[in-house]
């Protein structure tokens, strides 16, 4: 019995899928598209606050030159696109609201 779980618990730690794929690419908006694949990583054990996405996406759409979308819009893109908002978290010892499954390049 000892072994039987020793080769489980082997396959189940080297086993590892944490890629997320973006969905309704047709129907969100180019640039918050671009923005995902340019400036962030998807990966489902990534959590962002909302706030500091946002303000990166404003500053690749001025290093673009084209008009960044209001906070709300690009909240409603990113749910379109399959990234979960969440409301209220702690995070850093504060409550904020955020998105699942990004993370932003440093």
């Amino acid at each position: 019995m000892n072994k039987l779980l020793k080769k489980y618990f082997n396959q189940a730690m080297t086993y590892s899928d944490y890629h997320f794929s973006m969905r309704n690419q047709d129907k969100a908006d180019k640039n918050v598209i671009d923005f995902i694949n340019a400036k962030c990583k998807k990966d489902r054990r990534f959590y962002t606050p909302s706030r500091r996405l946002y303000e990166a996406y404003k500053v690749y759409c001025d290093e673009i030159d084209v008009k960044a979308l209001s906070s709300w819009q690009f909240k409603r893109n990113m749910q379109i696109l399959g990234f979960v908002y969440v409301p209220k978290k702690r995070f850093y010892n504060r409550v904020m609201t955020g998105f699942k499954n990004v993370g932003l390049n440093r």
